[in-house]
């Protein structure tokens, strides 16, 4: 037999994907002076979510019901935008909901922002800033000139004595304003009749006309602060809004809250690729050990995915569950190289030669690699295209699913998706491609070429077949005890909905030293009213004590609520330093189109798996195959919903999150073990009886369902316990759900599909002139 590949290709291909992982992680730059120049982007250029570097992420609605035109909205998201840039804050995300009146805005804080308001800053986008001049200082005065008039505006001063300087804006009027200005004052010079200048029906200043003023110039005077003529000019030259805004729900993150989160899930990163390296290595050997150098160039490239790698393309938007998405697919990674591995291992047990048994191994688990790959990516497309931007590609492609829906506001839950169906298409690169070259180039090197290092044993025993079909009556008991017990802790203990879904307000603040929670409570409900729950709790990323408000039912807070209970708490509690660290504000009407927008999501990726299964095992029977499929994954669904409700975690967009990857994940087990039962048809044909056909392929699948999901499961395990020391809920409330869903995926697959399937096949062999289903030539 003809060998294929050359010892230098492990080489090459090893070094490329160090050199590729090396730039990915730090960059190349050049600096010549304060000039920097970036040609490769690293890790550190990567553009962070809110829910990391701490901002404003907040619903808009048209005020007093105003049924706006699609042309109104746009202008406003034109106007929203010209005063995020002005602000310097050019990674915003702005989309609009044309259909429910909608602009939802995410923004991070502008730098140098120490204050961290966000009323200050809701109103600094969100005021309408139309701005009037009027002949006389009332409110029906004639109009002289409007706001769109004025050409351009910038802050100033003037001194008023040798220490106190008076803060005003400075004007320049267009043609149409010079002119009318220049009429208007010379018409009121010398009259005593004053000009006033209107911001959104409010009087800012009023001005004596001593004489003409034909230059096209004006200043705006009153009892400004620095801050405050700083922000009118930056709202008169963006532009007034079409309509005035009110801030239907909105949340808010403290910037020091979202960096101790960052430096958490990194570190779980790092955790979690060096535990996994070592299982591979110990387990699989030197297969193992070239899997952990491509699993390093997929996180690379993942990396580079989210920067934009090259200086030229923009950076993606990565979030907190982006990052558990990365991680997620470094345990989920290595699946392509395990069921190779274990291909491998078995060609070897039945004596084929080294090459043999790598050719034998590469060609057998190419179909379940592709297979199982393929159902994560629908899961991932159904989650970008239902929770990502309306005018993305993905979310256009399902718009029939979703076009009763508007945006979305879980754009966490988008880079979730997003890294994950990065993660795994790159595995169709780096853990099909690389890996099997290097494989080649490795088995050439004479030293290497011990069958051992590749998997092999001194015992070539065929694995022992487990009889899974005969014990069926034991695993649907067991499933049928553990539904029972969801259900019965679901009517009594209940089942918590966050405010995502149904709506409310969450404030949590940081604090030092003791408090007295009466008082609290006091100064809250001063503010707030009755009805308020309050606990205190610690954060471990700020080291600060916490307290933790929540509104009583769907109750919502004003951005004006906020700022009066900011300062009564720092009034209060003077010296115990209160912060606000994050408000999460959502109208009950927004909450409830998510919770309906996210179960058709699921019910979509349901389907969509029922039917790739129907199709692509059509030739074993692909009907009752997908559906026993199903039920099986309605189980695991209903095992991560008991764990929320027995863990009594409010539902939010983490279950949805948890429950579309656990589709993806746990139909991925499946779908091996069904490669493995097609292909044994096909090699035994009748000969073997449908439940030895079953029992076999499962036992000659275990190995790889077992050891695959151990790696994910030390992927989230290194998550769940670095987010209970750093206390990230969000994450952890995430994590240990997903961790139980995907230990029930490889119960549910290697017991109860099969077992149901073969079930099914029982009762149709009962019926005249029915059978097993056999193979067909494709």
């Amino acid at each position: 037999m003809k060998r294929k590949g050359k010892s230098w290709h492990f080489f090459a291909v090893a070094v490329l994907i160090l050199i590729f992982a090396w730039t990915a992680f730090f960059g190349v730059s050049y600096q010549y002076g304060d000039i920097v120049t970036t040609y490769i982007k690293g890790a550190q250029d990567i553009r962070f979510g809110i829910d990391i570097r701490g901002g404003v992420d907040v619903t808009f609605m048209p005020a007093n019901d105003l049924d706006a035109t699609p042309e109104q909205l746009e202008a406003a998201k034109s106007v929203i935008e010209q005063r995020l840039l002005a602000l310097n804050i050019t990674d915003s995300e702005i989309y609009l909901d044309e259909g429910n009146d909608r602009i939802i805005v995410r923004f991070p804080w502008k730098e140098g922002d120490t204050e961290f308001d966000p009323q200050a800053a809701i109103d600094e986008i969100g005021t309408t800033a139309h701005m009037v001049f009027r002949k006389g200082d009332t409110a029906d005065g004639e109009i002289i000139l409007e706001g769109s008039e004025v050409e351009s505006a910038s802050a100033g001063y003037q001194q008023v004595n040798s220490t106190t300087p008076e803060y005003l804006v400075q004007l320049t009027f267009s043609d149409e304003g010079k002119s009318a200005f220049a009429a208007a004052t010379t018409e009121l010079a010398g009259t005593g009749t004053p000009i006033s200048i209107w911001l959104d029906d409010e009087c800012i200043s009023v001005a004596n006309v001593e004489t003409a003023i034909t230059d096209g110039r004006a200043v705006i005077t009153g009892n400004f602060t620095q801050d405050e003529v700083v922000t009118l000019a930056r709202q008169i030259n963006s532009g007034a809004l079409p309509f005035a805004l009110s801030a239907e729900s909105y949340s808010t993150l403290s910037p020091v809250l979202g960096a101790g989160s960052l430096d958490a899930m990194v570190l779980a990163g790092v955790i979690a690729f060096v535990l996994i390296f070592l299982f591979m290595t110990l387990v699989y050997r030197l297969p193992g050990f070239i899997a952990s150098i491509a699993l390093l160039g997929q996180v690379a490239a993942t990396l580079a995915a989210v920067s934009g790698y090259f200086g030229v393309f923009n950076s993606f938007t990565l979030t907190l569950p982006g990052i558990a998405g990365i991680i997620l697919a470094i345990g989920m990674g290595v699946d392509a190289n395990v069921i190779t591995a274990e291909r491998i291992k078995e060609e070897l047990r039945a004596g084929k030669t080294l090459e043999g048994a790598l050719n034998a191994g590469f060609s057998r688990g190419l179909a379940p690699i592709v297979d199982g790959n393929i159902t994560v990516m629908i899961v991932a497309v159904i989650l970008m295209g239902s929770f990502g931007p309306t005018d993305s590609f993905l979310a256009k492609l399902l718009s029939p699913l979703f076009f009763a829906f508007g945006p979305s506001t879980a754009g966490t839950v988008y880079s979730f998706g997003y890294t994950l169906l990065v993660g795994v298409i790159l595995n169709f690169f780096f853990g099909i491609l690389c890996s099997r070259v290097m494989l080649r180039g490795i088995s050439r090197i004479k030293a290497l070429r011990n069958p051992w290092l590749y998997g092999a044993s001194k015992k070539n025993a065929e694995p022992r077949t487990w009889n899974f079909v005969g014990h069926r009556k034991i695993f649907f008991s067991i499933s049928g005890a553990l539904i029972a017990l969801v259900l019965v802790c679901s009517v009594v203990l209940g089942v918590d909905m966050d405010i995502q879904f149904k709506g409310g307000a969450i404030l949590t603040y940081g604090y030092e030293g003791t408090i007295d929670l009466n008082e609290v409570r006091s100064e809250a409900e001063n503010v707030l009213g009755s009805g308020l729950s309050i606990q205190t709790g610690s954060n471990a990323a700020t080291g600060d004590n916490t307290v933790i408000i929540t509104m009583p039912g769907a109750s919502n807070i004003s951005t004006e609520q906020l700022a009066q209970l900011d300062d009564a708490f720092a009034s209060a509690f003077a010296d115990n330093n209160f912060e606000q660290l994050t408000v999460r504000n959502v109208d009950k009407v927004i909450g409830n189109e998510f919770l309906q927008k996210s179960l058709v999501a699921v019910a979509a990726a349901v389907v969509l798996i029922l039917l790739y299964i129907m199709v692509r095992f059509r030739n074993i029977g692909g009907l009752p195959a997908g559906v026993m499929a199903v039920i099986a994954l309605l189980i695991d669904l209903c095992m991560v919903y008991g764990v929320f409700v027995i863990g009594r975690i409010p539902l939010n967009a983490n279950f949805i999150a948890a429950m579309l990857t656990i589709l993806g994940y746990s139909i991925n087990d499946t779908v091996v073990i069904y490669d493995r039962i097609r292909e044994n048809r096909t090699l035994y044909g009748n000969k073997m009886g449908f439940d030895e056909l079953v029992n076999t392929s499962i036992s000659q699948s275990l190995r790889r369902s077992l050891n695959t999901t151990i790696t994910t499961c030390l992927a989230l395990g290194v998550v769940c316990v670095v987010s209970i020391v750093f206390g990230l809920d969000s994450i952890y409330t995430f994590a240990v759900p997903l961790m139980a869903g995907m230990i029930s995926g490889v119960y549910t697959s290697l017991c109860i599909t099969t077992s149901l399937w073969a079930f099914w096949e029982h009762r149709k062999s009962r019926n005249p002139g029915k059978a097993a289903p056999r193979a067909k030539k494709a």
